[in-house]
C-alpha cells in the first residue's frame, strides 16, 4: 500500500510540473493576396481582406480601386473551409476555398463556370 501511495505521489507531482504546449488559434483574418485565373474576362487579381466583426468574419475583395463586399462570409475552424459569395457585374460569384498556413485556395463558381482561386496572405 505504501508503494503505491508514492507511486501516486510521484506521479502526480511528475505530471503537475509537466508544461502545455498551447496553440495560437487558426484565423483568416488579415489581408490575402488573391487570383482567380482562367476566366473568359481574364485573371483577376487582388486582396481579400478578411476581418473579425462581432465575432464573426467579414470579407471583402478590393481591386483595381473597387470594393467588392464577400456576403455570407463564412469561416470553418474544424474545417478551414472559407466560403461565402459576391456580385461581379450582376452575376452572384460562389467562393468555396480551404485554408492551409499561408495559403487559401479554391474555387470561385458562376454560371455553371468554375475558375481556380489562390490566395496567400500578405506579410
Amino acid at each position: 500500500m505504501k508503494k503505491l501511495f508514492v507511486f501516486m505521489i510521484t506521479a502526480l507531482v511528475i505530471t503537475s510540473c509537466a508544461t502545455t504546449k498551447t496553440s495560437k488559434a487558426v484565423s483568416p483574418a488579415g489581408s490575402w493576396d488573391y487570383t482567380i485565373t482562367g476566366t473568359p474576362e481574364g485573371d483577376f487579381f487582388g486582396v481579400l481582406d478578411i476581418a473579425t466583426q462581432d465575432k464573426n468574419y467579414v470579407a471583402k475583395m478590393l481591386a483595381s480601386g473597387s470594393e467588392i463586399p464577400v456576403n455570407n462570409f463564412i469561416w470553418e475552424a474544424a474545417t478551414s473551409k472559407v466560403g461565402g459569395d459576391f456580385n461581379y457585374s450582376g452575376y452572384t460569384v460562389y467562393l468555396d476555398a480551404s485554408m492551409a498556413g499561408e495559403a487559401i485556395t479554391g474555387s470561385v463558381t458562376t454560371e455553371g463556370m468554375s475558375f481556380p482561386f489562390k490566395a496567400t496572405r500578405k506579410k
